[in-house]
């Protein structure tokens, strides 16, 4: 009878393990018919909840290719499906990891240097200055090593990213000099991402090694890699693969596709490759620069390209020479993700795992899929390990209320129309009663302890903010583990301020546009005063015009990219606004001029010539909004 007891409780025991052991212990990577059911599930289930109709993925360990797999479709139309070794999905920013590969090559070669002033290697000339400041005797120069850790100080540009057709593509050099952005940050104080000086690496490959950006990756990566199905030309060319995926956006209960994503300046984002080709790019850098036979790193440079090179605090995660640092689950990885407008992708390395994913997916709203899909399937094969982030008994932590408020993230424009975007990239930082931070990005909630003085940690994602306490006392800049630092909005900068101002104006205008048209037409009104009243009437409407028009334009969008036209092709109409807007700030003299004519109006009642000035006030803030969104350029 005991040892019926015993074998009972040693049963439940075993029962229990065997419950627990799904989710807290490692799933065999090995076990390839496990993976395969593992992401089979998995797509279908964001295939459908994402819209996404084709996916294409592989992952590499130990030298090999483990598993490589097509699902869906990358012809909807024509019904064909996506193939992992011979269907070309365009990775998006992945591609720039080609660019740091190359620099690094050339580097390994003697024939560039990585704290070198980029100005040397180019031909035409990055201004030593920032934007906004009067004094620049201080500015470091512009190094390759920022450009690799998008430390350079740029501030961010949309406009002309991508374009419509082949025929709007400048070549490279040409594109630089035309759409250099303004430096709004210090050399090497701050990470914020940047194309533009992702695109200036790539330029220097192009000037030291004489041969366009494709053609150099294409003999020096793609063949001794053998990815026979990659490639920078857009569109991809006859003799590489007729497989090209198409891209997707459900809109409305149907897919619409687009033929083709043409990104201006290509070396950035303009890549084409096969799941299959990826993984061969993988394992060369996991095997330290060698792939069967050929190497396209010595070992040395491999080792010192993953390890990290720059970062925001001691504390995180950072950049590793053009890699995107993160430290999910305990696990070092370096890594880099991909968005156009229609695919979104990722890779993902892990080299004390040796260890390697690549994902591809094409359809428009696939961003957050393909960031459940690493942690997920981190969390089933590589658990988290036990945690060293622990609370510390500093007493010295700071108070979590000087954090509260709205913040932009550095990645913005600051000196054209484009920073209008601002707007739309506030984050919202609150305390819940625990005094945890609780801040949303990209989509993600995520709650932050204080766990150092000014080091705020999440357990769940594993990022990480430090807040940094300036002299007088407050916190202005959130840095992250990330390649961007969030800034403290100021109070023009505040969405809901911006329109209420202008639906203010809007309808004052209106009421007192009414009034006065109205007393024009008076009979029994001697004095008609028509320059006071026609002034701000012209000025108004005239000022409403102007919003209506920019707002169209603004929200003028592609139907399938989701961004407006604006941002994609020449406007006449936008150039014919910001030309004719100079009208404003001359009728505006007219108004202060009328303003003063008021007040000495006998017959006007003090009311109706205070609520003149207040107009008057509220139409000369009017005219700084156009400036100070760049719309007004003295």
């Amino acid at each position: 009878m005991k040892k019926r007891k015993i074998s009972v409780t040693s049963l439940l025991v075993l029962i229990f393990l065997l419950i627990i052991s799904s989710s807290t212990f490692a799933q065999n990577l090995e076990d390839l018919d496990s993976l395969e059911s593992f992401f089979d599930g998995f797509f279908k289930s964001q295939m459908e909840e994402y819209k996404v109709p084709g996916v294409t993925i592989s992952v590499v360990k130990d030298g090999e290719i483990l598993f490589k797999k097509g699902y869906g479709y990358y012809d909807l139309e024509n019904n064909k499906r996506v193939d992992a070794d011979n269907t070309l999905f365009r990775p998006g920013s992945v591609s720039k990891l080609f660019i740091w590969t190359s620099i690094m090559q050339l580097v390994e070669q003697g024939k560039v240097d990585l704290n070198e002033n980029i100005n040397e290697y180019l031909d035409f000339e990055i201004p030593n200055e920032i934007a906004g400041r009067d004094n620049n005797e201080d500015i470091k120069d512009i190094t390759l090593m920022n450009l690799l850790n998008h430390n350079a100080g740029f501030e961010d540009k949309i406009k002309d990213l991508f374009v419509l057709s082949e025929e709007n593509i400048k070549p490279l050099g040409t594109y630089l000099k035309d759409y250099m952005p303004a430096r709004v940050y210090p050399a090497g104080r701050e990470m914020a991402y940047s194309n533009y000086g992702s695109a200036l690496a790539a330029y220097i490959v192009e000037r030291v090694s004489g041969m366009t950006f494709a053609e150099y990756v294409e003999t020096n990566i793609f063949k001794p890699l053998n990815m026979s199905n990659s490639t920078f030309k857009q569109p991809v060319p006859a003799g590489v693969t007729e497989e090209t995926s198409l891209s997707f956006a459900y809109i409305k209960g149907s897919y619409q596709s687009d033929n083709f994503e043409y990104i201006q300046p290509y070396p950035v984002g303009g890549l084409s490759s096969t799941a299959e080709d990826m993984a061969k790019f993988m394992l060369a850098h996991l095997n330290m620069g060698g792939y069967q036979g050929n190497r396209i790193l010595n070992p040395e440079t491999a080792a010192e390209m993953h390890s990290q090179s720059f970062t925001h605090h001691n504390e995180f995660s950072g950049m590793a020479h053009g890699f995107i640092e993160m430290n999910y689950n305990g696990y070092r990885m370096i890594t880099h993700g991909g968005d156009t407008f229609l695919f979104h992708s990722g890779l993902y390395l892990i080299p004390e795992l040796n260890t390697g994913l690549f994902v591809s997916y094409n359809g428009r709203d696939a961003a957050k899929a393909r960031d459940l899909l690493i942690k997920s399937f981190i969390d089933r094969y590589f658990p988290k390990k036990e945690s060293t982030t622990s609370l510390s008994e500093n007493s010295n932590f700071i108070n979590p209320k000087l954090i509260e408020g709205k913040y932009i993230i550095n990645r913005v424009n600051h000196t054209t129309y484009e920073s209008i975007t601002k707007y739309f990239s506030i984050t919202n930082i609150e305390l819940d009663p625990d005094e945890n931070i609780i801040y949303n990005f990209m989509g993600e909630t995520n709650r932050l302890r204080q766990i150092e003085a000014g080091v705020f940690y999440d357990n769940q994602s594993g990022n990480k903010l430090y807040a940094a306490v300036n002299q007088e006392g407050e916190v202005n800049e959130l840095w992250t583990n990330s390649p961007n630092v969030l800034k403290r909005a100021s109070w023009d900068e505040d969405p809901l301020i911006n329109a209420a101002f202008i639906l203010v104006f809007i309808i004052l205008t209106l009421i007192l546009s009414f009034k006065w048209i109205k007393s024009l037409f008076k009979r029994s009104i001697r004095k008609k005063y028509y320059l006071e009243k026609l002034t701000p009437i012209v000025f108004g409407f005239l000022t409403i015009g102007f919003i209506a028009a920019f707002a169209y334009l603004f929200l003028d969008v592609h139907p399938v990219y989701n961004v407006p036209y604006l941002f994609l092709t020449a406007s006449a109409l936008f150039d014919k606004l910001t030309t004719f807007i100079w009208i404003l700030p001359v009728l505006l003299v007219f108004l202060l001029f009328t303003n003063l004519r008021v007040w000495s109006i006998r017959s006007w009642k003090l009311s109706s010539k205070i609520i003149y000035t207040i107009y008057t006030i509220l139409s000369a803030g009017i005219v700084w909004w156009f400036y100070n969104l760049n719309l007004l350029v003295f």
